[in-house]
């Protein structure tokens, strides 16, 4: 790994750091009841969620694999009665050392961390304004928005438009960073705003996320979807 990449990889595991302890203790000042931006959830299920994920990948599979689901069900119905505090600490603690997705943590664990720091912060139904995100946490989730949404993004003829006003120290909206996905030719869908916003937008935090959509032809936008993870 050369020494730019070195540091962009800290520079990343600094920041999914960052926003674990400000996830959880948001979570610890909430409570468990507290409502997020995830459907059916209140902020103890997101503790269950946040604490499994990491300390019982054996159950975590059952997200993605059917044949595993039941397990998942069977360990989530136990830590859901533990001490919510100790699911939250738990978390705050990050993954164990034997766990693999440690070493995922500058990529993973920065979007996953920052995706439910929103969740929570926006769940209450009111409009909470986006925070101001240091330029180079920025830019790492810039990468993280081009990276996504090429796994995300489903687009029926449709050529995807991403614009971040403020990727780097450079951009605007007048000058905003681009990134292209879905179809490579057809109608053109433009999604312009803050990168953070974007990245709600990507992983279907729509009704939250702070941005602007322009279509060039009528119903080009009903024609993009995102994949459920």
């Amino acid at each position: 790994m050369t020494s730019a990449s070195q540091s962009n990889s800290a520079r990343s595991e600094s920041f999914a750091r960052q926003e674990r302890e400000a996830l959880a203790g948001l979570l610890l000042s909430q409570g468990p009841s507290a409502p997020t931006l995830c459907e059916g959830w209140q902020t103890r299920d997101m503790a269950v969620h946040l604490y499994l994920r990491e300390h019982r990948p054996d159950a975590a599979a059952g997200m993605f694999l059917p044949p595993v689901k039941s397990h998942l069900e069977c360990v989530t119905s136990t830590l859901e009665k533990r001490p919510y505090e100790e699911l939250v600490e738990g978390f705050r603690q990050g993954p164990p050392k034997w766990n693999p997705i440690r070493l995922a943590d500058s990529f993973v664990n920065l979007s996953e961390n920052f995706i439910h720091h929103e969740d929570v912060r926006r769940g209450g139904g009111e409009r909470v304004a986006p925070r101001e995100l240091p330029a180079e946490m920025r830019a790492e989730l810039w990468r993280v928005v081009q990276q996504a949404s090429r796994v995300m993004v489903r687009a029926d003829g449709v050529l995807v438009v991403f614009e971040a006003v403020d990727a780097n120290p450079d951009s605007s909206a007048a000058s905003p960073e681009r990134h292209i996905c879905g179809a490579k030719q057809g109608d053109e869908v433009r999604i312009s705003g803050p990168v953070g916003e974007l990245l709600l937008w990507v992983f279907g935090r729509e009704d939250a996320a702070e941005v602007e959509i322009s279509e060039d032809k009528p119903g080009a936008q009903k024609r993009i979807s995102r994949r459920s993870i």
